[in-house]
């Protein structure tokens, strides 16, 4: 469009050549927005390349996946394995210091050391007194062999002593072995009489169930006659019902209402008059004559209905008419506007045919210096 436009011959400040600029540079900044629009730019994507390469990534992402996880799988092992060796090396550090406890306190106490004998705390109580008697061998001549304090009997004493804290302790130890035995029968007893308590109760139990399921057959007992009494009663009651209905039946049967006396539907009062709880239909003469109403009703619908047809004909074939005057004018008026038309037409083609001239004198003889098609090939090959 520009081209044609611009491929006439135009002078400066003409209307055309400056509607020709303006529409030109409103494209080229339609173009630099679509360029500039990101969501514009998606349109040159080669969509199969970036989902090839979307693919490689996926699968690159999930190898690397599955890579860290065989790592971490290793790790793992590796950290159970180590923690298996420390707990090893822990034990054995442990039995080794247990062994290194045992033999210190077994090996290395101190009373085997060398100088225990002057080191021990109980050495004097482990050597022998002064003397042990007046004629201790170990007493030389000028060593005195009594002092005043001195008991010799002490040790004899304090073993007197000590057995009769033994006989006492035994004097104790029996007595409470006795009052355990002792204990122990009061509750065997007890345990005893418990279980006769509860056999006891075990039998009175039985007792009650047997009473009770005495009791039981005897009321279902009582209840099945009663049930067999029961059933006698509802059957001569259903006996007696189902004769009272034969009776009414054949009293129905033999009465007026089911035989239809036409009798009985008239009033005691007055014969012209009609019972409604006693009436049994329309006589013969009252059915004719219902007939001969109903036939004049029907000749009176039919002769309605014919006048309103003839009527609803008549006003069929006036709308008819006023159609048909109507649509005749309808193809005067088309017809009238399709001369218009074509009038119109021909002064168009003699406007155009004058026009056409005077472009064709302007181009040829006025605007000999215009701008060809060449100059606006330069514009609009760059966005900047």
């Amino acid at each position: 469009m520009l081209a044609e436009s611009a491929s006439g011959s135009f002078g400066p400040g003409d209307p055309q050549m400056e509607k020709a600029i303006a529409t030109r540079r409103a494209c080229e900044a339609e173009r630099l927005k679509r360029i500039k629009d990101p969501k514009a730019r998606i349109m040159g994507i080669d969509t199969d390349a970036l989902a090839s390469q979307v693919a490689e990534k996926q699968a690159g992402a999930a190898a690397d996946k599955a890579l860290r996880m065989q790592y971490d799988t290793q790790r793992l092992q590796q950290d159970a394995q180590l923690a298996y060796l420390e707990q090893e090396r822990l034990r054995a550090e442990r039995m080794k210091a247990q062994f290194v406890d045992q033999f210190r306190a077994s090996e290395q106490g101190k009373e085997k050391a060398r100088e225990y004998d002057l080191n021990d705390p109980l050495g004097k109580f482990k050597d022998l007194p002064g003397r042990v008697g007046d004629e201790d061998p170990r007493m030389s001549v000028s060593c005195m062999q009594q002092f005043h304090g001195e008991d010799l009997s002490f040790a004899q004493r304090r073993k007197v002593q000590q057995q009769e804290i033994t006989d006492w302790c035994n004097e104790q130890s029996s007595m409470k072995a006795a009052a355990k035995a002792d204990q122990a029968a009061k509750d065997a007893a007890f345990a005893e009489r418990a279980l006769q308590i509860d056999q006891m109760k075990v039998d009175l139990e039985a007792t009650a169930r047997t009473a009770r399921m005495q009791t039981n057959v005897a009321v279902a007992e009582y209840q099945l006659a009663q049930a067999a009494a029961k059933r006698e009663r509802e059957a001569a009651a259903q006996k007696s019902e189902l004769q009272d209905n034969i009776e009414e039946i054949q009293a129905n049967l033999s009465g007026d209402i089911l035989t239809e006396n036409p009798a009985v539907g008239r009033s005691f009062l007055a014969p012209n008059r009609v019972r409604p709880d006693h009436y049994k239909g329309m006589s013969p003469e009252e059915q004719a004559a219902f007939l001969n109403a109903q036939a004049s009703q029907r000749e009176q619908c039919r002769a309605t209905a014919a006048a309103t047809k003839a009527e609803e004909d008549a006003i069929t074939a006036q709308m008819e008419a006023t159609r048909r005057a109507g649509a005749y004018q309808d193809a005067q008026i088309a017809a009238m506007r399709a001369e218009m038309r074509k009038k119109l037409s021909e002064e168009n083609q003699i406007l155009a045919t004058h026009q056409y001239a005077n472009t064709s004198f302007l181009n040829a003889q006025v605007y000999k210096n215009g701008v060809d098609a060449s100059f606006f090939d330069q514009f609009g090959t760059t966005s900047r």
